[in-house]
């Protein structure tokens, strides 16, 4: 058997594999658009961010809110508020 014929059916195989997922999970969420596509594609974007953090070697978008929240609890953000009357 040619192997981009393997290649070829298994690249198809896990597209559909995804695309299956993505269809269960849409059925499966909460009503209302916009959490049925986030919770459809939350996977997929998590995925996207953990490439993002692996090759770049930044930090991902969940970590940067969360630090920039934390650091807003324990008043870390006085220097873009030091002119600013309290």
């Amino acid at each position: 058997m040619d192997p981009s014929l393997i290649g070829t059916v298994a690249g198809i195989g896990f597209g559909a594999v995804i695309a299956v997922g993505v269809v269960v999970r849409w059925i499966r969420a909460p009503r209302g658009a916009r959490s049925r596509l986030r919770h459809a594609f939350g996977p997929i974007a998590g995925a996207g961010e953990s490439y993002q953090e692996l090759h770049t070697g930044q930090r991902g978008l969940q970590a940067s809110i969360i630090e920039a929240v934390q650091e807003q609890e324990q008043g870390g953000g006085a220097e873009r508020d030091a002119g600013a009357p309290r």
